[in-house]
């Protein structure tokens, strides 16, 4: 099948608010990244996906759990302990709802790291190869932001796809935190937990709960009759920040968030891989 063009998913930053542009687990040992954690919530379990939202589901991987891979040398203890925890979000989740592995990032004591650089031409790759995955989405830390026309931009997602049914396939990933203008001293300071969440529910699929524009098959936010569950879901694409600073925390999935999230992977057991 041929690939299409890469698709990127950002994060911008508007004055006081942030708008989110774009864009689970087996039982396995206790010492690897996909192992679930205990947890007293209750998710759904069912592909729940409003008329309004169909065109709110963006692609999905032939296999999971989805390796990951941290830039090597950049994140600190606590930053990537942020994002282990993000990640450890999304695998309760499918663990409980689909019993499926999500998100696998390797010792949850030494989670893994790359040293890969930023591939130049990124659909040319493929982390799949005869149904066993090959590399890792890799999470970039940039100092030097490298896009002069999304400087706003708090982070970008980009993925590659091919053709599949009922939805694309994903082929490869990568994510890159902005953090030239974000997440250090005399900036604004996003929540990172929050952040790469979202993030990874992009990589997992899912697009935004809704729109600030109008979008075929995705609700309009500023619609006064908007569904509130789509405003309180993680995948909802403005944030706040507090007079401080400091960015709005957001690490749950509303039901919202479930629902399409099972839609992705409800009948994973029968794709080919």
């Amino acid at each position: 099948m041929a690939l299409t063009g890469s698709t990127k998913t950002a994060i911008w930053a508007f004055g006081e608010h942030l708008l989110l542009c774009f864009v689970a687990l087996a039982l396995s040992s206790a010492l690897t990244g996909c192992a679930p954690r205990e947890s007293t919530k209750h998710y759904l379990k069912e592909c729940v996906l409003p008329e309004d939202q169909t065109g709110t589901l963006s692609a999905r991987w032939k296999k999971v759990a989805v390796p990951i891979a941290f830039q090597q040398g950049q994140f600190d203890a606590s930053e990537l302990q942020d994002m282990i925890e993000a990640a450890k979000t999304w695998n309760d989740f499918y663990a409980q709802s689909l019993g499926l592995s999500a998100i696998d990032y390797g010792d949850p004591a030494n989670p893994r790291q790359s040293t890969a650089s930023k591939p130049s031409e990124l659909c040319s790759m493929g982390l799949l190869q005869n149904g066993q995955f090959t590399g890792a989405v890799v999470i970039y830390k940039q100092s030097r932001w490298p896009y002069s026309n999304l400087s706003d931009a708090i982070a970008l997602t980009t993925f590659c796809k091919m053709a599949g049914t009922p939805l694309p396939y994903m082929t490869v990933a990568i994510t890159e935190l902005n953090y030239q203008y974000f997440f250090v001293s005399g900036r604004k300071l996003p929540d990172l937990q929050t952040i790469v969440l979202h993030e990874f529910g992009h990589m997992m699929g899912l697009n935004h709960s809704c729109e600030m524009t109008s979008k075929t098959g995705t609700p309009n936010c500023t619609h006064p009759s908007i569904n509130p569950d789509y405003l309180s879901a993680l995948m909802y694409p403005v944030f706040g920040f507090d007079s401080s600073g400091l960015g709005e925390q957001k690490r749950v999935l509303n039901t919202n968030d479930q629902g399409r999230a099972n839609c992705l992977y409800q009948d994973m057991s029968t794709l080919d891989n």
